[in-house]
């Protein structure tokens, strides 16, 4: 890997949350020496745009937190200091994965991870990536994250909820599956009827705190997915749908979207839309019995 291939794949790594802008001022960083803070914004300003002065060091001052760069005395030359070596253990162990933007693996769903990640999403101050997406049988984590969704729509964020249909065929196969290999008791408790309800009486709830608003959609799908999906912004979770287990108690991919490598990530984001297009629009109005309609929503 290039010295400015991994500035690049450091600049978007969800762990540091670096801006676009700041991410430019990583990326005039080079390898052989230390610049000094007026070399550092000459060659700012001779790659990217003009700023003045007081903005760059206070862009700089973001860097140094972002990267933990405590201290007294000049922080550029620590900063340099640590760039370099983290690039000499990525030069040393295998970076494929981060390559194609695979960041970690959980043993099952990082609550408090993705609760991270859609605060991130809200207060960042980049309008690209301002997206939330959820692609579940049912999401039975769903109530954990009604605060945070709320928070996203108050702020201009959209917000995508893609669930089965839970009159369909394919969430009684995905029921019938649970119950059969389940390893615990699991399987006896599920009934994803009641537990799709249950999300899209939680999304009820947000739509009568909100009012109604342009930027949340929900959509059921009559169809078989292989992932379930969470999404804020350009940090993506994605599980398989295994026989005996629910997909969040599963093994968790922990994905960054804009990697070098697109193939799994667009992969991923090509399903999803995919299985966007074909599902059909749902719509829980506090104001209206919407549980008729749900019944009737694939019947015609």
């Amino acid at each position: 890997m290039s010295w400015d291939s991994f500035l690049e794949t450091l600049s978007n790594c969800p762990e540091y949350g670096l801006t676009s802008l700041e991410a430019e001022v990583v990326m005039c960083l080079q390898e052989a020496r230390c610049p000094t803070k007026s070399e550092l914004l000459e060659a700012y300003i001779k790659s990217y745009s003009k700023i003045e002065e007081e903005a760059f060091t206070q862009r700089l001052k973001n860097i140094y937190k972002k990267f933990r760069i405590v201290g007294k005395g000049h922080k550029l030359p620590q900063l340099h200091k640590r760039l370099n070596e983290q690039y000499y253990q990525y030069q040393n162990k295998d970076i494929f994965f981060s390559e194609i933007g695979l960041n970690y693996i959980y043993p099952n769903f990082p609550r408090d991870g993705f609760g991270k990640a859609l605060n991130d999403l809200i207060d960042s101050d980049n309008s690209e990536h301002k997206q939330v997406d959820v692609l579940q049988t049912f999401a039975p984590n769903l109530n954990d994250y009604s605060e945070h969704l709320i928070r996203c729509l108050q702020n201009g964020i959209q917000v995508r909820v893609l669930l089965a249909w839970p009159y369909s065929e394919a969430a009684k196969l995905r029921e019938e599956v649970l119950r059969k290999y389940a390893n615990s008791n699991i399987g006896d408790e599920i009934n994803i009827q009641d537990c799709v309800i249950a999300n899209l009486e939680t999304l009820e709830k947000i739509i009568r705190i909100l009012g109604t608003s342009k930027l949340i959609e929900i959509k059921l799908y009559d169809t078989l997915p292989s992932l379930a999906i969470y999404r804020a912004g350009r940090y993506m979770l994605a599980a398989p749908f295994l026989h005996g287990s629910l997909a969040i108690n599963t093994f968790q991919l922990e994905l960054t979207l804009n990697s070098a490598n697109q193939l799994i990530t667009q992969t991923l984001q090509n399903d999803f839309e995919l299985m966007w297009q074909v599902a059909r629009r749902f719509h829980p109005d506090p104001n209206q019995n919407w549980r008729n309609d749900l019944k009737i929503l694939f019947t015609s």
